[in-house]
């Protein structure tokens, strides 16, 4: 017998009628190209990435990008925990903030600028005295500059001259017979 006479034979036996039953899979793609598969897009459904050779591999744990902007929330892997409508949402807010921080970013430039024209305003009298003040210590250095020129001029100091023919004695604090002492052992390192 074959194969199919024997499985009819057992149908008819049990009472079973076997349909022909195929499974249609609904396919997504992701922002990034990426084809996935699942008998149906809702929470606690399986769901796969489909491979270039038809292959299956369970989806790995993350939040995924739908093309048409839904969000696809894995915490098993391959296993959907919900679909969630937020992406525009969150780029709508995204924009709000960061509309609200450039703003606040004019806001403190302009208010900057206002502050630092209030100082410098407040500080004109200050650097008016300040220059005053640089234009006493001028005068008084001129003067201190000039006194010392004249002290200066006062002490005339004898012409330092060096003669290499004077031959003089070393001068030394220490008494004559240290003195000579000291010349001989000198002439003893020197003369060796």
């Amino acid at each position: 017998m074959k194969a199919l006479e024997v499985i009819d034979q057992i149908k008819g036996i049990l009472g079973i009628e076997l349909s022909e039953q195929t499974v249609q899979l609904a396919t997504m793609k992701l922002d990034n190209g990426t084809e996935i598969e699942a008998e149906e897009f809702v929470k606690d459904k399986e769901v796969f990435i489909v491979g270039e050779e038809g292959e299956k591999i369970a989806l790995p744990v993350g939040e995924y990008t739908m093309e048409d902007g839904k969000i696809l929330s894995v915490i098993e892997e391959g296993l959907i925990n919900e679909i969630k409508e937020e992406a525009a949402e969150e780029e709508v807010v995204e924009e709000q903030a960061e509309e609200e921080v450039e703003a606040e970013a004019e806001e403190a430039k302009v208010k900057s600028k206002t502050e630092s024209t209030q100082v410098v305003y407040a500080t004109k009298e200050e650097v008016d005295e300040v220059k005053s003040m640089i234009a006493e210590i001028k005068t008084l250095l001129e003067k201190e500059k000039e006194v010392e020129e004249v002290e200066m001029s006062a002490e005339v100091a004898e012409p330092i001259a060096h003669n290499p023919e004077a031959v003089s004695e070393p001068k030394s604090n220490l008494p004559q017979q240290e003195n000579n002492q000291l010349s001989r052992i000198r002439q003893m390192i020197y003369n060796k």
